[in-house]
């Protein structure tokens, strides 16, 4: 019997559960304290994450009919699923270097979050 490793089951739940959920609660904290220009772009990465996070777990709310349901849900597959996760995280990333940006240890985090990604996504390639 094929049995998915452990390291592929983490990823898998990671990947769906776990971070664009935390890339949104890092960019509403960036919001809350950032002013200017990071506070605009870590709205928008906010409004990305939540959005994402709403496309992945429709399924589990029973909410996959429609075009618009399909067409997110492509979407959020493009790149094996990787792609459209990184594109709120690339958002937050840059209202770290944008005037008026606080908190480092989010930055800190956020980091820490995408090695964990990366790190999770390589060693399922490596296994």
């Amino acid at each position: 019997m094929l049995e998915p490793t452990p390291i592929l089951l983490a990823f898998l739940i990671f990947k769906r559960f776990i971070f664009l959920e935390l890339v949104a609660a890092l960019a509403l904290a960036r919001a809350m304290r950032a002013a200017g220009p990071s506070r605009g772009a870590a709205v928008v990465a906010l409004v990305l994450a939540v959005f994402g996070a709403i496309v992945l777990l429709a399924p589990v709310a029973g909410l996959t009919g429609g075009a618009v349901a399909g067409a997110a849900a492509r979407f959020m597959a493009m790149g094996g699923g990787i792609l459209p996760l990184l594109i709120p995280s690339l958002v937050l990333a840059a209202s770290a270097y944008l005037p008026g940006s606080r908190g480092r240890g989010l930055d800190i985090a956020h980091v820490v979050l995408l090695i964990l990604l990366f790190g999770l996504w390589l060693a399922t390639r490596l296994v």
